[in-house]
């Protein structure tokens, strides 16, 4: 079973808090995340995170990474299907 490391996982709790639409939430306590996965992923608050550019920004975050890039691989695919479907 894959588990995220910690410094991949501080990253997206960088990215997850400079992604906040709101000043103050009493969803997430201002964190920007509600909790975790079982594979220390990061639960984003869907009140107060740009869920879009959140991704956005952990796409790009994984690219630098080939292992997480292969096991995130779905985000990438998903972006190469929609520049098919525009051809």
């Amino acid at each position: 079973m894959f588990i995220l490391e910690e410094k991949h996982l501080n990253e997206a709790k960088k990215i997850a808090e400079a992604n906040r639409k709101k000043k103050s939430c009493d969803n997430c306590y201002d964190r920007g995340y509600v909790g975790y996965t079982p594979e220390n992923l990061l639960v984003l608050c869907h009140k107060c995170v740009d869920i879009d550019k959140a991704v956005e920004d952990w796409k790009n975050y994984v690219s630098q990474f080939p292992e997480l890039k292969e096991h995130f691989e779905d985000l990438f695919k998903e972006n190469e299907e929609e520049t098919q479907s525009e051809n």
